[in-house]
């Protein structure tokens, strides 16, 4: 018995749709949304999801870190009443911070459950923000600078471009790798006294990134729980001007040339 070419073709569309639709999201199973702490290794995580969650449409997510010596289950805590104001889901997991040497271990683990996060729910890739506090701040300054695929902006409280990590800042070249950044700091912080740490945040402005910071008068403005809904606004911000910017972007010889150069750098 023949069957008609236009059967074929019909079925051979339904399976491109279908295999279209499905490989948007790769998790089938029932997604849980409110606090989770997950213990599925020696330093384990917590996930805030609304509870208002649908896959009708794409969340943004932050990836926030905790200070040195601390747990993401306590960071958690700070975060939980922004991320319901502001419809984001956060994930804070427990890291070990890097002690010298080269972290990519610690790096490649971070952003392996960044990756799980976004395969089980309806994250827009175009609004990840990574963010911390502390000796978080530093790590995560450095994890959106060496790694900026994986973010769309970098927000960091207090210790930004000061600590071990330093070294191995990787600064792109071009446009689209360049994550707009937030600093904030009090007064007395080593980025508003040191020459070493405004040399280093004009470079980065050089170079053609979008750098603010913002001074608080007392340290432990930087601790309150409404500095994070400061940062979500900063975040909505910034990544709807970097989107219609996106649509304007003109894709130059020179700018693919510089992607091509990041490539090179962020994979060596």
């Amino acid at each position: 018995m023949r069957i008609s070419k236009q059967i074929v073709g019909v079925a051979a569309l339904f399976l491109c749709c279908l295999f279209s639709q499905s490989a948007k999201a790769t998790f089938f199973g029932e997604v849980k949304t409110g606090l989770q702490n997950v213990a599925d290794d020696k330093y384990g995580y917590s996930l805030f999801v609304p509870t208002d969650y649908t896959r009708e449409r794409h969340w943004p997510l932050v990836m926030a870190l905790h200070n040195s010596g601390d747990r993401g289950e306590n960071y958690m805590q700070t975060w939980t009443e922004a991320a319901k104001k502001y419809g984001v889901i956060i994930f804070c997991p427990t890291y070990e911070e890097p002690r010298g040497g080269v972290p990519f271990d610690h790096d490649n683990r971070l952003i392996q459950l960044k990756r799980e996060i976004q395969n089980q729910y309806e994250i827009d890739p175009n609004r990840v923000l990574i963010t911390g506090f502390g000796g978080g701040g530093h790590y995560a300054f450095y994890l959106g600078l060496r790694y900026p695929k994986e973010f769309s902006a970098i927000a960091s409280i207090g210790d930004a471009t000061k600590g071990s990590l330093k070294k191995l800042f990787t600064f792109s070249y071009a446009e689209v790798n360049q994550l707009p950044i937030l600093i904030l700091v009090d007064e007395k912080s080593e980025i508003v006294a040191s020459p070493e740490s405004t040399d280093e945040l004009k470079r980065l402005r050089s170079q053609g990134y979008l750098v603010e910071t913002v001074e608080a008068k007392n340290s432990s403005d930087l601790k309150n729980p409404n500095t994070n809904s400061y940062l979500l606004e900063w975040f909505q911000q910034v990544s709807a001007e970097r989107e219609t910017g996106f649509q304007r972007r003109s894709f130059s010889i020179k700018q693919e040339f510089y992607e091509w150069v990041d490539n090179l750098l962020q994979n060596r």
